[in-house]
């Protein structure tokens, strides 16, 4: 039983808790649930998951541009500016 009052202020939840992803899913059993509270609404931070997830998120995020010239792939540089 949990003897000490639980906060749940939405700015320290995990911001991945909302999304249903399975994989976090373990944490989330009648006997896991004071280590979702200390981890998934407090300590994400620290959780190997929660990094996992903004990374697939930020790969998907950035799109892959190939810029041609008739129809050959151009290499591109960068010029300072």
């Amino acid at each position: 039983m949990v003897s000490q009052a639980i906060n749940l202020n939405a700015a320290d939840a995990c911001p991945h808790v909302d999304r249903n992803d399975h994989r976090c899913g373990h944490r989330f059993r009648i006997g896991r649930l004071e280590q979702a509270f200390d981890v998934c609404f407090g300590a994400y931070h620290g959780c190997a998951m929660y990094h996992r997830l903004n990374r697939e998120m930020t790969a998907r995020s950035v799109p892959v541009i190939t810029v041609t010239a008739d129809g050959h792939p151009l290499a591109l540089r960068p010029t300072g500016t």
